[in-house]
């Protein structure tokens, strides 16, 4: 994997912020055991209570396969019992505000989740005895780094360790200056990613600015 062969630039370790930007309208998806619930609410719900999200926010049921990854909107919140919701879901989607909130019990497996133009996060994590229940970190290089490529979504891309819902450590995260966004198909063969980014020959020697949060 050429980031590991190469001396990578490394941009700075961001802290946790203090607070996430609230949107006026967020999208809020979860599984309710008979099919995805799709809701659009104007006010935060509490973490895993789908009483709750039925009452504050307008929602649906919907296959599986019927969600669009391009129609999720800017601010998301996903709440995590199953796997499968990141995966097929939301893994290579464009999101800038995202809340994943774990409402399950077993410990999720490390695995990455690829997101484009990520600029917040937030986690929760229902697990008992968890230290680190609550974080969020806001994902744009620290004051007085060096220069990063175009910050729009088709040049920014984080990988996310889910591993982090579990609550067991403190968030981290590290950014590095990596190749043109569509030469990762290469490296990363299983990876979905925008068609723009393949067929946009403007863009096609625009670097990518890569960011590691774990």
């Amino acid at each position: 994997m050429f980031l590991l062969e190469t001396r990578p630039k490394i941009l700075g370790v961001f802290a946790p912020m203090l607070s996430a930007p609230e949107a006026a309208n967020a999208t809020l998806l979860f599984d309710s055991g008979a099919g995805l619930r799709t809701c659009s609410c104007l006010a935060p719900v509490p973490d895993c209570d789908a009483a709750q999200a039925d009452s504050r926010c307008r929602c649906s049921t919907v296959p599986r396969s019927a969600l669009d990854r391009a129609s999720l909107g800017r601010t998301v919140a996903v709440w995590v019992s199953e796997l499968w919701v990141l995966e097929e879901l939301l893994n290579s989607s464009a999101v800038a505000h995202l809340r994943l909130s774990f409402c399950g019990v077993e410990p999720l497996q490390s695995q990455q989740l690829v997101l484009l133009g990520l600029r917040t996060l937030s986690i929760h994590s229902a697990a008992p005895g968890a230290p680190y229940p609550d974080q969020e970190i806001r994902v744009l290089p620290s004051a007085g780094a060096a220069p990063e490529p175009d910050s729009s979504t088709s040049h920014h891309m984080s990988f996310v360790d889910v591993g982090i819902l579990n609550g067991l450590s403190a968030l981290k995260a590290y950014s590095i200056i990596g190749p043109p966004l569509h030469t990762f198909s290469q490296f990363f063969p299983h990876l979905v990613f925008p068609l723009e980014s393949k067929e946009n020959s403007s863009e096609a020697s625009q670097q990518t600015l890569v960011t590691f949060v774990y």
